[in-house]
């Protein structure tokens, strides 16, 4: 036997991906040994649709048999038809240069998403116009327990979504960019854990991202919500919840969003426990039917944008009464996260800046100026209830510099933290030498390659809605897995 293993499976570039929606999904696979000068001469991929029967090495969805190649990457599906749904469990062996095989991998799943406009449930719905930041929720009971649930969601421009008062996923930003009368994003979630038998409700709140980006509304006058959650009980019976006008609607505490200026988020309209069983939501009305954006709808399978590095201040001044500047050492894409106590209805001002005037010690702004009302500028009203933590979630902004005003008392050094905000890719790989020089530049690239990735990769960080041909070639030319 052969003493070549693979490893790190992936299915469309992804580690056991839900929510496949092509058809002949794309497999790819690591190969290790213990040996010097170990090549693949050939390998053998099994998929079947239950653990048990591959634990037989029974591919009863697909056998591709031995196959003499060394090819070991977006190796295609060529088995029996897959439905929208259905999940997939598949390994593979191979063979070294002496026709040697080794033993299977362990096993690995995919599960498809919806595959068909029909196999959508649910209609868009969302709010008046005049609201900024909408919140939904539906509430709805299960009369057993939950075997296996899967939620698929599109929020334009960008959603949070909540099941029983508890944050599904770790994604900001979602769903990423594109352009909406060509193509949706839809994410899927498993949130089988999350579920019982009894009542349960859903949450999402809403924000206009680059859908309904406030003053221009190049694709939509208002954020909208495509959601639907498939269901497998205990007892093998089937039950789907989507989104249609029984969903009740409401304004939520974000009272303003921006891609550009920034976000309001008044604490004291919050609304406790909407997101939860049990709320009064008799003041709510119904929700709104909306268009539908026009694109094809079709699953993220993209890494997704997340807080991937939270990072300490360096310096902090007092260039003027009552207001502080951070300095974060490092110009990254994102936002901060602040505490603070103090009474309800004090509103605090967080300025965002690449730059710093040597002269005030304030940020500079001017570049800014004249395009936006409020540049690169959050602001949150405290609801006076203790300790209260702030960082927004429908916009992003460029940080290096941050300049507080308002707040109630005088803030520290551990009162402020950075949040590194970019898609999800992996960046283990690492490089240095003996010249601080090329160190400095390494450095300099990496911040700069992840400070543009917003699921498009940016020229910079002023957000411009295009992939242009310089940012994009750059990005094409990388290799990072």
């Amino acid at each position: 036997m052969s003493n070549i293993t693979p490893l790190e499976l992936i299915c469309e570039y992804a580690i056991d991906p839900l929510g496949v929606d092509v058809l002949k999904p794309r497999f790819s696979w690591v190969l290790e040994s213990d040996q010097r000068g170990q090549m693949q001469s050939a390998y053998q991929i099994l998929i079947a649709s239950s653990e048990e029967n591959l634990s037989k090495n029974v591919g009863d969805k697909w056998d591709s048999g031995k196959v003499v190649s060394d090819r070991s990457v977006n190796v295609a599906y060529e088995g029996s038809d897959l439905a929208s749904g259905e999940r997939c469990y598949w390994k593979v062996r191979c063979w070294n240069g002496d026709d040697n095989a080794g033993a299977y991998s362990a096993t690995a799943i995919f599960e498809m998403g919806l595959l068909e406009e029909p196999d959508w449930e649910g209609q868009w719905i969302g709010t008046d116009v005049s609201i900024p930041g909408p919140i939904l929720r539906k509430e709805f009971e299960i009369a057993k327990d939950v075997k296996s649930a899967r939620i698929h969601i599109s929020g334009l421009g960008w959603y949070e979504l909540f099941i029983n008062g508890q944050k599904v996923g770790d994604h900001v930003l979602d769903p990423a960019t594109t352009d909406y009368a060509k193509r949706v994003l839809y994410v899927t979630y498993d949130v089988t854990e999350l579920l019982s038998s009894g009542p349960n409700t859903i949450g999402v709140m809403l924000g206009n991202g680059w859908y309904s980006e406030p003053g221009r509304a190049r694709y939509g006058d208002s954020p909208r919500l495509l959601m639907q959650m498939n269901m497998e009980l205990v007892d093998g019976s089937a039950m789907s919840i989507s989104t249609d006008r029984t969903w009740k609607a409401s304004d939520g505490p974000i009272t303003r969003n921006d891609l550009y200026c920034g976000e309001t988020d008044n604490a004291m309209l919050e609304k406790p426990g909407w997101d939860n069983t049990g709320y009064d939501d008799s003041g709510w009305g119904p929700a709104v039917a909306k268009g539908n954006p026009g694109g094809e709808l079709k699953s993220q399978l993209m890494p997704p944008i997340k807080v991937n590095e939270t990072i300490e201040p360096v310096k902090l001044t007092n260039p003027e009464p009552g207001v502080y500047v951070y300095d974060l050492g490092q110009l990254f894409g994102g936002w901060t996260r602040l505490r603070m106590k103090g009474t309800a209805g004090t509103e605090i001002t967080i300025r965002y800046s690449d730059r710093v005037s040597e002269e005030t010690g304030l940020i500079n702004q001017e570049h800014w100026l004249g395009r936006h009302s409020y540049p690169e500028t959050d602001f949150y009203v405290l609801k006076g209830d203790g300790e209260e933590v702030y960082e927004p979630r429908f916009t992003y902004h460029p940080v290096r510099y941050v300049q507080i005003e308002g707040y109630p008392g005088v803030p520290t050094l551990d009162d402020l933290e950075g949040r590194v905000v970019h898609n999800s890719i992996g960046m283990e790989g690492d490089f240095e030498c003996s010249n601080p020089l090329i160190n400095a530049i390494h450095k300099n690239v990496t911040w700069t390659f992840t400070n543009g990735l917003f699921s498009i990769p940016l020229d910079c960080l002023h957000r411009e809605h295009v992939a242009w041909t310089d940012a994009a070639t750059i990005t094409g030319n990388l290799y990072v897995r």
